[in-house]
């Protein structure tokens, strides 16, 4: 070997050595895009925690969050491969799925059903069967929009007897607010919050009606799965320990977090911060309280499967498997 090729072996070794010894922010990073279920509001305390503390980037990430427009238009873009990751209502992607999506959930994070119809208190509201003659504002693209119909069928109601009006996401809260309406259609821990100051609202739970199937969590199709598998197993580390870390007290740094990233979103902080609070129960399993956070439940994915095909929303024969995976979860 001449002198010239044993220098550049060494040169080699040393380079290899170098980079090896390198942090993992200090490394190329790996790009993700993520696309959220709508525009801010409490349960992306996590994601912008995670991106003001500068913790993706800590994990060798280079994580980009857009703002959503629906969890519908999210899936379909994750779907088409347009992004990595998206933050959406699980149950609804049960029912993409179904329509040809190929979609799967990573985590899990509020698996407790959070779906309700909120009505105005005042109204004396005590059970579905109440709704007969009301006005309830809905907008297409909710999680809400697949089981209209069930909801109302189960508890011996139909469109004829209850005026579900759609209306554009952002006119909803307002469109409730403003005496426009009855009640909305949305999750409870979302909307109660927004509508306190105004019209406080009492909830009827879809899971009361035993409509039961898991809400927000992480989402991904099985190709990126497979070609950022470790990228998405470093995003779902931090998702995880920034949501512990939120509900270990720390709920008002999350709230920061929000507005900072959205400062021109005019933000109220009270209603980030009783979000958050309110969603502190949906993150409990209902068939294995206590377990931690992100990780999915074949007993809680087979309720929600009966419930979907009871409704008529996919097929008989799925399996939780189809649905979801615990691979990318820490150890």
């Amino acid at each position: 070997m001449n002198r010239r090729k044993a220098l550049s072996r060494v040169c080699g070794a040393v380079a290899l050595a170098a980079g090896l010894a390198l942090s993992p922010a200090a490394r190329a990073a790996d790009k993700l895009l993520v696309r959220l279920d709508f525009s801010p509001w409490g349960m992306h305390g996590a994601m912008h925690l995670a991106l003001q503390k500068g913790w993706f980037k800590q994990a060798g990430l280079e994580v980009e969050v857009q703002d959503g427009t629906g969890t519908i238009n999210t899936l379909q873009l994750l779907a088409a491969g347009q992004v990595d990751v998206g933050q959406v209502a699980l149950g609804t992607m049960a029912v993409a799925k179904e329509n040809g999506l190929d979609l799967m959930s990573i985590a899990g994070f509020a698996r407790t059903g959070d779906l309700a119809v909120l009505m105005d208190e005042k109204q004396g509201v005590k059970s579905p069967k109440d709704l007969a003659g009301k006005k309830i504002v809905c907008f297409t693209t909710s999680p809400w929009a697949p089981f209209i119909d069930p909801f109302l069928k189960v508890n011996g109601l139909s469109r004829s007897e209850v005026s579900v009006v759609m209306v554009a996401p952002s006119a909803m809260v307002s469109t409730y607010a403003s005496g426009n309406s009855d009640g909305l259609m949305t999750q409870a821990p979302f909307g109660q919050p927004m509508v306190r100051k105004t019209r406080p609202a009492s909830a009827l739970l879809l899971a009361d009606s035993g409509i039961s199937f898991p809400s927000y969590g992480l989402v991904a199709t099985p190709s990126t799965i497979k070609d950022k598998g470790e990228a998405l197993r470093k995003f779902v580390d931090v998702q995880l320990r920034a949501w512990k870390y939120i509900y270990d007290g720390h709920i008002d740094e999350a709230v920061a977090a929000i507005i900072a990233d959205r400062p021109n979103a005019k933000l109220d902080p009270d209603v980030l911060r009783e979000q958050l609070q309110a969603y502190r129960p949906f993150f409990e399993s209902p068939s294995k309280p206590g377990l931690a956070f992100g990780v999915q439940t074949d007993a809680d994915w087979k309720a929600a499967i009966e419930t979907l095909e009871k409704t008529g929303q996919i097929k008989p024969g799925r399996v939780p498997a189809d649905y979801y995976t615990n691979a990318l979860l820490p150890n």
